[in-house]
C-alpha cells in the first residue's frame, strides 16, 4: 500500500472514533437519552473521577526518569510566552467591546488537554505517551489558568464582579493538577500501590475517555455562532494551526526533542478550546456567548486539523 495512503488511514483510525463518540453525545442529548440537567453531573464524573484516575495511573506505571524531559517543559513555556504576546497584541487593538476581547484572547490559546487531548494521544501513541501527557498537563495547567485569568482581568470589564481569590483556590484544588503531582511523587519515590487499589483505579480510569467525549458532545449548542463568525475564524486558526506550529518549531529546532515528545506537545497545543474556559468566562462576566461559539467551532474544526497534524507528524518522522 502507498505510504501516504497507509499513513492517512492510520490517522483516520485514531480521529474518527474519537469524534464519532462526541457526535453520539450530541445526538443523545438532542434525543433526550442524556437529559439537559444531567450534562453538568456527567461532566463532573468524567473530570473528577475518570480523567483524574487516568492521569494518576498513567504516571505511576512508569519510573519518572523514563517519562520526564526538561526539554518538554522549556518548549511548553517558551511556546506560551511567544504565543501569549502575539494574542495580546493582536486582540488588544481590535475595535470590539472588552468582554469580547477577553473571550477571543482566551479562545485563541486555552487548550482542552484532558477531555480530548488524552483520548487522542492514547489512541495515537499508546500508554507511554499517556504518562508523558500527564506530566505535561501538570506543567501546562497553571499557565492555562493563570493567563486565562489575566486576559479576563486585563481585557475584560466589570472588575468589581471578579473573585480572584476563588479562582486561585479552584486552581490549587484542581483534581487533574493534584492527580499529576501525586502521580509524580509516587513515581519518583517508587511507592508500591496494592494490586486491589490499582485494579480499582484502572477500572475508574476506563470511564475517562468515553464519558469525557460523550459529555463534550452533549454540551454543544449551535446558537450565537453566526454573529461572531468574523472573530471566531481567526481565533480558531490561531488555536488549531498557529500555536501548534510554534510549538513544533521550538521543540524540534530550539530544544531538539525526540519524536514522541514533539508529537505529544504539538497535538496538545492543537487541541480545541477547553470547556473550563466557558465556565470561567461565565463567572468572570466575559462574553460567554462568544466562548460557547468558539468551543463548538474549534472542536468541530479540530476533527480536521488534528487529523492533518497527525498526518504531517507521521510524514515528517516516518513513523
Amino acid at each position: 500500500m502507498n505510504f501516504y495512503l497507509k499513513t492517512f488511514l492510520d490517522v483516520i483510525s485514531v480521529t474518527v472514533p474519537i469524534f464519532s463518540i462526541i457526535a453520539i453525545g450530541y445526538l443523545f442529548r438532542r434525543r433526550g437519552v442524556i437529559r439537559e440537567a444531567a450534562v453538568p453531573a456527567l461532566n463532573k464524573v468524567a473530570y473528577y473521577l475518570g480523567l483524574t484516575t487516568l492521569v494518576f495511573t498513567s504516571i505511576v506505571k512508569y519510573d519518572l526518569k523514563e517519562i520526564f524531559n526538561i526539554g518538554i517543559v522549556k518548549t511548553i513555556y517558551v511556546t506560551f510566552a511567544i504565543f501569549i504576546v502575539i494574542i495580546f497584541l493582536g486582540v488588544y487593538f481590535l475595535k470590539i467591546n472588552n468582554r469580547t476581547k477577553g473571550a477571543m484572547a482566551v479562545s485563541s490559546f486555552r487548550c482542552n488537554m484532558a477531555f480530548i487531548g488524552i483520548p487522542i494521544i492514547v489512541s495515537a501513541f499508546g500508554d507511554m505517551a499517556a504518562a508523558k501527557t500527564a506530566i505535561i498537563i501538570a506543567f501546562m495547567t497553571p499557565v492555562n489558568v493563570i493567563f486565562a485569568i489575566i486576559f479576563f482581568k486585563v481585557l475584560g470589564e466589570d472588575e468589581n464582579k471578579k473573585n480572584y481569590g476563588r479562582f486561585l483556590l479552584d486552581f490549587i484544588k484542581d483534581p487533574i493538577l493534584i492527580a499529576s503531582i501525586l502521580g509524580i511523587l509516587v513515581s519518583y519515590f517508587r511507592v508500591m500501590i496494592p494490586n486491589s487499589v490499582m485494579n480499582l483505579l484502572n477500572i475508574l480510569a476506563g470511564l475517562a475517555v468515553p464519558l469525557a467525549l460523550l459529555t463534550i458532545g452533549a454540551s454543544f449548542r449551535f446558537s450565537h455562532i453566526r454573529k461572531n463568525l468574523k472573530l471566531l475564524v481567526p481565533a480558531t486558526v490561531l488555536k488549531l494551526i498557529v500555536e501548534p506550529f510554534i510549538a513544533f518549531f521550538i521543540g524540534r529546532y530550539l530544544f531538539k526533542l525526540g519524536v514522541l515528545d514533539i508529537s505529544i506537545i504539538v497535538i496538545l497545543f492543537a487541541m480545541p478550546l477547553a470547556v473550563a474556559a466557558y465556565i470561567m468566562g461565565k463567572e468572570y462576566g466575559s462574553d460567554f456567548d462568544f466562548l460557547s461559539s468558539s468551543l463548538i467551532i474549534s472542536t468541530v474544526s479540530s476533527a480536521f486539523t488534528l487529523t492533518l497534524w497527525l498526518f504531517i507528524l507521521k510524514i515528517i518522522f516516518k513513523t
